[in-house]
C-alpha cells in the first residue's frame, strides 16, 4: 500500500480486474442471457489514478529536485527527492473512456475491403 491509499482503494484496484469476468449471469446489450458483458459491469472509466506528487508545499509536480551544493567541488548539482511526497490520487478525467477489459468487438474488419477496386 503507498502513502494515502487506503486498505478498500487497494483492494478495489487488486479486484476490479478479476470481478469484471466474474458474475453468476451474463447479459449483452439487449438484456439477454449469454451476452459478453457480465450483469452490472462498467463499460466507461470516469476516473483514473494520478501519476504526480505533491510535496511539502503542496506543489505538484511528478519529480521534485533540489539543489544541493558539492562541499568538494563547490559545483550545484540537482538531487531528487523521495521522501515526503504524497501521491496525488484519482483524477477526474475530461470525457468517459471505455474500459480497457471490455471484451467486446467494437469494429469488425473482417468484411472491410482494403483495397478497393477502381471504377473506370
Amino acid at each position: 500500500m503507498t502513502m494515502g491509499q487506503t486498505g478498500s482503494s487497494v483492494s478495489k484496484l487488486i479486484t476490479q480486474p478479476i470481478s469484471w469476468f466474474r458474475g453468476s449471469r451474463q447479459v449483452d446489450g439487449s438484456g439477454e442471457p449469454g451476452g459478453l458483458i457480465p450483469k452490472g459491469a462498467a463499460i466507461f472509466v470516469f476516473k483514473r489514478k494520478g501519476s504526480m506528487f505533491f510535496d511539502e508545499d503542496g506543489d505538484l509536480a511528478h519529480e521534485f529536485y533540489c539543489e544541493v551544493t558539492d562541499r568538494r567541488t563547490n559545483k550545484v548539482v540537482m538531487r531528487r527527492i523521495l521522501s515526503n511526497l504524497v501521491p496525488q490520487g484519482e483524477v477526474e478525467l475530461p470525457y468517459p473512456r471505455l474500459h480497457g477489459d471490455l471484451p467486446v468487438i467494437m469494429f469488425d474488419t473482417s468484411n472491410l475491403q482494403l483495397h478497393p477496386s477502381s471504377h473506370v
